[in-house]
């Protein structure tokens, strides 16, 4: 799971068992909170180059409670990606 800040181009990278809602949930969590220790601002939109399958209610709770926005790309855009997919293939 690669985790990136689209405007400082910080990048994380996360080892996944499995692409299960509880697994990428948690991980996401603590990029979440050390994201916004280390930088003082709030965190307010994702953009997620992911299928949908992981997720699930517990998401879509922590969204909610968090006022986080969520922008899901197009499947196969792989444009929308922007500097992601730069980074990835460089």
């Amino acid at each position: 799971m690669l985790l990136m800040d689209g405007h400082l181009s910080y990048c994380t990278v996360a080892f996944l068992k499995t692409k299960s809602a509880d697994v990428t949930l948690n991980i996401f969590k603590t990029y979440h909170n050390e994201a916004e220790q280390q930088t003082g601002k709030k965190l307010k939109r994702i953009r997620l180059d992911m299928g949908q399958e992981w997720y699930n209610k517990a998401w879509e709770e922590y969204r909610k409670w968090y006022g986080l926005i969520f922008e899901f790309t197009t499947s196969y855009m792989h444009q929308q990606n922007g500097t992601t997919e730069k980074s990835v293939s460089s």
